[in-house]
């Protein structure tokens, strides 16, 4: 069966898309079978307006399978080829099918999966974990992305993340700048160190994996955002290994003394707490 990492945010636009575009074409050339991102955004996917393609032969066909009780290799007849060889299934641009979508595959999740003889491995795109169906695919998930900014307000929300979430294994995502260490951040959100990545971004590349535009093999190769991914890709697949120097800073200390003992309560408290004492960057 195939393996499903899905990849979310908590707040905000990080780049979740642009992180499993990234992945996806940096998967580790081992595998046998190119991964396939799965665009079920509830809010609605970019990807079709982005690369000229259908939605119809996407997240809705795959949809509609699922509720008709399809078989279980119904993913290979939805995915397109985008430039570079990258296989996706897209998401209609309209939240309210898309969250219909999404909700007929949390209902049937082996049309993701497939069967035993199906192999590879399917980069969940979930966007905002702000709704059921979202969060039951990200349960659901063999191996869960949490994309996050690096700043300690955007920190503040993976520390208060839900109760549905208490439990769950996941690695942490940072996109762009951030100016603490990888075993910082553990220390403060109380996660294995192992857990923890830095993607630096870069606008070329993020553009090219958007279909806006090309780079050549040498740029690309070069590119930080291509460089990180490609170690995160690694790491997923259980192929790569990472360490890190010790150490915490005062701003991330609040966040870990402050925010999470208040997780199981009252989240919106600890944010206002960690907020006046001018925490945030």
């Amino acid at each position: 069966m195939r393996k499903v990492v899905a990849l979310g945010a908590f707040k905000g636009a990080p780049g979740v898309t642009t992180l499993a575009m990234a992945l996806a074409a940096s998967w580790p050339s081992e595998s046998e079978v190119r991964p396939v991102v799965v665009e079920a955004d509830v809010a609605g996917g970019d990807l079709a307006a982005q690369f000229g393609l259908s939605d119809m032969e996407g997240l809705l066909a795959l949809a509609a399978g699922a509720h008709q009780g399809g078989q279980e290799d119904e993913l290979g007849g939805c995915v397109q080829e985008v430039a570079g060889g990258l296989r996706v299934v897209v998401a209609p641009t309209g939240g309210d099918q898309a969250l219909a979508s999404v909700g007929e595959v949390v209902a049937r999740p082996s049309v993701l999966r497939g069967g035993v003889d199906d192999e590879g491995t399917v980069l969940l795109d979930l966007g905002r974990l702000g709704g059921r169906p979202s969060r039951g695919l990200a349960r659901g998930a063999d191996r869960l992305v949490l994309v996050s900014r690096g700043s300690v307000e955007a920190l503040a929300h993976v520390a208060a993340r839900g109760e549905w979430l208490e439990g769950a294994s996941y690695e942490l995502v940072l996109v762009g700048p951030c100016r603490f260490s990888e075993a910082d951040i553990a220390a403060a959100l109380e996660v294995s160190p192992e857990q923890v990545h830095k993607v630096p971004w870069d606008v070329r590349a993020a553009a090219a994996l958007g279909g806006d535009g090309q780079l050549g093999r040498r740029r690309w190769v070069r590119s930080s955002l291509t460089q990180a991914a490609s170690a995160l890709a690694h790491h997923l697949d259980g192929t790569g290994s990472r360490s890190f120097s010790r150490g915490l800073g005062g701003e991330l200390a609040q966040l870990r003394a402050k925010v999470l003992p208040e997780r199981t309560g009252s989240g919106a408290g600890a944010l206002q707490e960690l907020s006046s004492t001018g925490g945030a960057q």
